[in-house]
């Protein structure tokens, strides 16, 4: 078991409630609203993350550590989905909705770090100016570049004369006006502050970047909850941020968590006993096959000695796909992608190979938000049609299919593992091809997909706001980041970019259903599951709750600890 406080019955019995007044035990302090201050809470990853910086590498892992220390202009209330404040207090945009106000937050401050001689210093609307020049620059750290380029005036051309330095007055369409950042667009854009709340368009120092340069991806400097302690092979540990600016409905200084903790554990089954043994708070992405299988055997449950636990879950805006290589190799032919498309049934393998966990992704690409909704279903299975296509593209009966291998990041007994056997396993029943798959890091597929070696993988796509524009984006022939798949189509593009001017939701809708039914007419992925968000927690770990965009706030988590804890 890892090193933990709790509170003894004697400390319980001594303990008297004075208001706002803090009562502290050992390293566990009760505080107003009956939660408490100290402890650590410890989750684990089979990934192993070598960099913080958002900027430079946007994916699930690095946005579940970089999302405790850097925070964004705007933030989503995960229940209700609306924008709310963030480093900005407020905003508004005029009546054309091309020229965007915001006003910044006083009283937040930038982690203690060398780059300001060791102490803090407070966040000022330059640093906001600063932060969206570098998110909009042609800097080798910035891999999102294409997210506000293309929408704020004078981006382009600053990010064509900013990869070695920056123009002394930075992107002309962002301006510091007083307490306020001003953002001019080339024109108005439909979701540009849900844009703005993206895990990876943070908020941070010039200074560190002069000091630290590409080093900042593993030096941060944020003004998150939370700091960081150490990064090595073994884990990441964070820290509190003694000087965060937020507070909690009964006045208590934000976050409650002394530390979060972060250890690689290579194999799923590994990480189930770890939560089961009490090294772990967080069992996260649990096959659902599995759950009952975490904490033991009946007995030892009849016994009492299995963890005390909450499963939490929630349907996300996650969808798990077959990506497919558009421009070169066999998949360049429509009629292999649409074979590959029609022989699969995404129910098969839900309830075969993965337990039940989620939900066929019936409607496409793009899962039930705004304006997309059963007008744009996904083609019926079709096995039989399938044999047909692939025929017709020269491979009757899998004869001559060249060797192919699909990439799936995972590890042995995971989720993703489970899924692509079971794709696998169809594809060879229905088509007679064999695939081979190749297990291998996220930042491993990335590299196969982008030099080209990959032609087919297993991906998932989370929504970073919840807009049908956070989807349809991967399929936009500008977007060279976001765009594995070298999709080019004009009429896509033309729908794509009326979505994002159309201000009634009515004909914006059509836009976007025209726009997702040529992605499905066109084979570009095969849709397979939509995802929910499942984990399980120790149940003296509060506050950690799942939601729609799967965020892993740890901000609002605190440590209650059961009296009878030792004795499960």
């Amino acid at each position: 078991m890892k090193s933990i406080y709790y509170i003894t019955l004697s400390s319980i019995l001594l303990l008297t409630s004075c208001g706002g007044k803090e009562t502290k035990t050992d390293d566990i302090t009760l505080i107003n609203g009956g939660r408490t201050y100290g402890g650590e809470l410890v989750f684990s990853n089979s990934e192993e993350i070598n960099e913080t910086f958002p900027l430079a590498a946007a994916n699930k892992h690095v946005i579940s550590i970089s999302s405790q220390i850097y925070e964004t202009l705007l933030n989503i209330e995960p229940t209700t989905l609306k924008v709310i404040p963030g480093i900005a207090t407020d905003f508004s945009s005029n009546d054309a909705g091309d020229v965007y106000t915001f006003k910044i937050r006083k009283g937040v401050y930038f982690h203690e770090d060398a780059c300001f001689g060791g102490k803090g210093r407070e966040l000022t609307p330059e640093d906001v100016k600063y932060s969206l020049d570098f998110a909009c620059s042609g800097s080798e750290l910035n891999k999102d570049e294409n997210s506000l380029v293309n929408k704020i005036k004078g981006a382009s051309e600053f990010k064509a004369s900013s990869t070695k330095s920056f123009p002394k007055d930075g992107v002309p369409g962002i301006k510091v006006k007083g307490d306020a950042v001003e953002i001019t667009l080339n024109k108005p854009f439909i979701g540009f502050e849900e844009l703005l709340t993206r895990k990876n368009i943070v908020i941070f120092p010039k200074e560190a970047i002069e000091k630290y340069g590409n080093d900042i991806k593993t030096h941060p400097v944020g003004t998150g909850p939370f700091k960081l302690e150490k990064m090595d092979k073994n884990g990441i540990r964070l820290v509190r941020n003694d000087s965060y600016w937020q507070k909690d409905e009964f006045g208590n200084q934000l976050p409650y968590l002394s530390s979060i903790l972060l250890k690689y554990i290579p194999s799923k089954k590994e990480e189930m006993l770890a939560f089961r043994n009490k090294d772990i708070d967080l069992l996260l992405d649990i096959p659902a096959d599995e759950i009952e299988n975490v904490l033991g055997t009946l007995q030892e449950a009849m016994a009492g000695k299995n963890v005390k636990h909450k499963v939490e879950s929630s349907q996300s805006l996650n969808i798990e796909y077959i990506g497919f290589n558009t421009a070169e190799g066999v998949f360049a032919s429509k009629d292999v992608r649409e074979a590959f498309v029609y022989a699969v049934d995404p129910s098969e393998l839900i309830e075969k190979y993965i337990g039940g966990d989620g939900y066929p992704a019936t409607n496409g690409f793009v899962p039930e938000i705004e304006g997309t909704n059963n007008q744009t279903p996904s083609p019926a299975v079709n096995p039989e049609k399938a044999r047909k296509l692939l025929a017709q593209a020269g491979y009757a009966n899998g004869n001559n299919f060249p060797e192919t291998v699909i990439y799936v990041n995972g590890v042995e007994g995971s989720k993703n593992e489970a899924l692509i056997k079971g794709y696998c396993a169809i594809i060879k029943r229905e088509l007679n091809v064999n695939l081979s798959i190749k297990l291998c890091t996220l930042t491993e597929r990335e590299a196969a997909i982008s030099n080209g070696e990959a032609k087919i993988w297993r991906a998932g796509w989370i929504a970073d706001y919840p807009s049908p524009l956070s989807f349809l984006e991967n399929f936009y022939s500008n977007n060279n980041v976001a765009n594995q798949f070298r999709y080019s189509n004009d009429e896509f593009n033309t729908n794509y970019q009326a979505a994002q001017l159309e201000k009634d939701a009515r004909k914006r809708g059509y836009y976007f259903i025209k726009a997702q039914s040529k992605i499905a007419q066109d084979a570009v992925v095969a849709p397979l599951v939509v995802n929910n968000m499942l984990f399980m927690v120790n149940a003296r770990v509060k506050g950690v709750k799942a939601n729609i965009l799967e965020d892993l706030n740890f901000k609002d988590a605190y440590i209650k600890p059961s009296v009878n804890e030792d004795n499960n």
